[in-house]
């Protein structure tokens, strides 16, 4: 066991050597990406699914409320289909295949396109008779598609922001850290 303890020990301090730091910083020192994340407008997206959508962004860009002055708008377009399987022999299906898309673009204030891709989710879920138990399978499938596009998308922009921190910092009037003069 101890030898276990030191290699982990040891993994952890090449871990730390090697550059690495995590994308969104600390909650408490909010870092440049979780600033720039809180400063996004998510446009509303329509139905349940689009505002079911919507507030699992905002649970994951906002940690201190939305944005008074957002520097930039998120706008997201669902779309999904969902495919018969498991087909018995009376032509009914004991399955089904839901397949959601989410086109997103980030804009800057003056509407220029900042990132334009599109997430994508698959989930599966049982076909039952009982047609309660239908609609929250269904509805649990279309939850967990959505929270992974979530997820998606979050992890995108937040890229997005880290590839592009000084060019945001600009646009805010902030700057980094600066390196300490000798």
């Amino acid at each position: 066991m101890p030898k276990l303890k030191r290699l982990a020990l040891t993994g952890l301090l090449l871990l730390t050597a090697c550059g690495f730091s995590p994308i969104y910083g600390s909650h408490k020192d909010k870092g440049p990406v979780s600033e720039a994340l809180s400063t996004v407008a998510i446009d509303s997206i329509p139905d349940s699914n689009g505002q079911f959508l919507r507030n699992k962004l905002m649970d994951r860009f906002y940690f201190h409320g939305r944005p008074t002055h957002p520097q930039a708008r998120l706008s997201v377009t669902l779309r999904s289909t969902e495919m018969d399987l498991g087909i018995q022999k009376d032509a009914t299906a004991s399955r089904s295949q839901l397949n959601l898309w989410a086109d997103y673009v980030l804009r800057d204030d003056d509407g220029k396109e900042l990132l334009k891709r599109t997430a994508h989710s698959v989930a599966s879920y049982n076909k039952i008779n009982a047609q309660y138990g239908q609609v929250a399978t269904q509805r649990n499938a279309y939850e967990r598609t959505l929270t992974e596009v979530s997820e998606q998308i979050t992890s995108v922009v937040s890229l997005y922001f880290a590839e592009h921190k000084e060019d945001f910092q600009k646009a805010q009037g902030t700057t980094g850290p600066t390196a300490p003069t000798p």
